[in-house]
C-alpha cells in the first residue's frame, strides 16, 4: 500500500496540468525543460517535465553532451539505482495494474531481458544518431498512452494546438497497435516494458550494483523458515519472496541484479530486506558480517509453504 500511495503521487506531481483538459492545450512554460527521473512524455498535455529518453535523443541529435541529464540520471542512480521505476514510474504502474486482469499468465525466456539495452544502444543511440530523428519517442507505448491518444482527442475537439496534426498516417496506426499488444501482454505477463524494452530502466539498472540503497538477505531471520522450525535449507524451492515481484526475479539470488526495480515486494517474509549506503551482511563464505537492517513488510509469520 505505500508503494501505491506515493507512484500515485508521482502521478499527480509529474502530470498534473489539469488546465489543458478544459482549454484542450498543453503546458509550455519554464519546467518543460526540467528533466523528471521517469518514463514520462514530454508531449503530455498534463506534463510538466520532460522525458530523460526524449531529452537524451534531442542531445545526440544535435551533437552535444547532456550534462544536465547525466547528472540528474547519475544522482537519482547513485542513491537508489533502478528504485525510481518500482515507486515513481506511471508507465510502471499500468502495467501493474494490467496484470492483475484475471486472465492465464505466461513466462518469457529469461534472454528477453538483454533486448532492453539493445533498444538503448540501438535504436535510441545509433538510429537516433543517424537519422536525426527520435525514433524511439515515435513508437514508445508510454508516450502513445500519455500524449498520442490524447493529442488525437485534442484534435476530435478542434483543439488550436492539434491544428497540422495527421492521426491518418501508418505510423500512428503501427504506435497504436503496439501499445495495444503490450496492454494484452502486461495482462499475461509481468511488467514487459520495463523487462524487455525500456532503456531509462535499462540506464538506472547499471547503476544497481553501486548504488546507495542495497537489498541483502538473511536466512536465519525467514519468517517462513521459523514457522517449519529449520534453517530452511531449501530456500530455492520456496519461491515466497519471489511469487511477488513484478518483474519476475528469483529471490534472493537476483534481488542484487540490473533488473530489480526495489519495490521491496520480496521483504514481506523477513529473509531480504535493505540497507542504506552499509557494508554487505555476510561475506563470500556466508558469515554474517553485520546484523540485518530494519526490514520493510510485514513481520507477521506466514504459514509454512505445502
Amino acid at each position: 500500500m505505500k508503494r501505491r500511495i506515493i507512484q500515485f503521487i508521482s502521478l499527480i506531481i509529474t502530470n498534473s496540468y489539469f488546465t489543458s483538459i478544459p482549454t484542450a492545450s498543453f503546458y509550455q512554460g519554464t519546467l518543460k525543460g526540467a528533466c523528471v527521473p521517469i518514463l514520462n512524455c514530454y508531449a503530455c498535455p498534463l506534463a510538466w517535465g520532460s522525458c530523460p529518453i526524449g531529452t537524451l535523443q534531442h542531445f545526440i541529435i544535435v551533437r552535444a553532451l547532456p550534462f544536465y541529464l547525466i547528472g540528474v540520471l547519475g544522482l537519482v542512480g547513485l542513491v537508489g539505482g533502478r528504485w525510481a521505476c518500482g515507486w515513481l514510474c506511471p508507465f510502471g504502474w499500468f502495467q501493474e495494474f494490467v496484470y492483475k486482469l484475471k486472465v492465464p499468465k505466461i513466462k518469457a525466456p529469461d534472454w528477453l531481458r538483454h533486448m532492453k539495452y539493445v533498444i538503448l544502444v540501438l535504436v535510441v543511440g545509433v538510429v537516433t544518431w543517424v537519422t536525426f530523428e527520435p525514433w524511439f519517442c515515435k513508437f514508445c507505448p508510454a508516450g502513445t498512452l500519455e500524449a498520442g491518444l490524447p493529442w488525437l482527442a485534442w484534435a476530435a475537439r478542434g483543439s488550436d494546438y492539434a491544428e497540422g496534426m495527421t492521426f491518418t498516417t501508418g505510423i500512428f496506426a503501427l504506435k497504436v497497435f503496439m501499445l495495444v499488444a503490450l496492454v494484452a501482454l502486461a495482462a499475461v505477463l509481468q511488467r514487459p516494458f520495463c523487462r524487455f524494452a525500456c532503456p531509462l530502466g535499462a540506464l538506472f539498472g547499471l547503476a544497481n550494483k553501486f548504488s546507495l540503497l542495497q537489498l541483502d538477505f538473511d536466512l536465519d531471520t525467514c519468517a517462513i523458515a521459523y514457522a517449519q522450525g529449520s534453517d530452511f535449507e531449501n530456500c530455492a524451492k520456496c519461491m515466497h519472496c519471489s511469487k511477488n515481484c513484478p518483474m519476475g526475479l528469483k529471490a534472493p539470488e537476483q534481488i542484487g541484479s540490473v533488473d530489480c526495480i526495489r519495490c521491496m515486494n520480496c521483504t514481506s517474509y523477513g529473509s531480504v530486506f535493505w540497507r542504506f549506503g552499509t557494508a554487505p551482511s555476510r561475506d563470500r563464505t556466508g558469515e554474517r558480517m553485520i546484523a540485518p537492517a530494519p526490514h520493510w513488510g510485514t513481520k507477521d509469520v506466514p504459514e509454512a509453504p505445502d
